[in-house]
């Protein structure tokens, strides 16, 4: 699925986007955009990860010059979902286009 958020073009692999993730995203890109820190918060089995780093991507991707994204998490296993997202992410992104 692909939407916008601004002028921000996002791809998502999954065919719905929850509102609660579309507002997690929108937070997120507003915390970029203004070159500020984010602390967003959503429950457990909400989309976080993926929406987090689907909104990453498509930052890194459409604002070159501004790479540096530090993504921290409390336990290696929570890592380990995240980079399996992230693998994820990337092979819809290319089966896309």
């Amino acid at each position: 699925m692909r939407f916008f958020i601004d002028d921000l073009p996002v791809i998502f692999p999954y065919d719905y986007v929850y509102p609660e993730q579309y507002q997690y995203m929108c937070g997120l890109k507003r915390s970029l955009d203004s070159k500020g820190h984010a602390m967003l918060e959503m429950p457990s089995g909400t989309g976080k990860t993926i929406s987090l780093l689907s909104l990453i991507i498509a930052y890194q991707q459409f604002y070159p010059g501004r790479r540096k994204l530090v993504y921290c998490s409390r336990t290696v296993p929570e890592i380990d979902k995240a980079l399996a997202e992230l693998k994820r992410l990337m092979e819809y992104r290319q089966r896309q286009g």
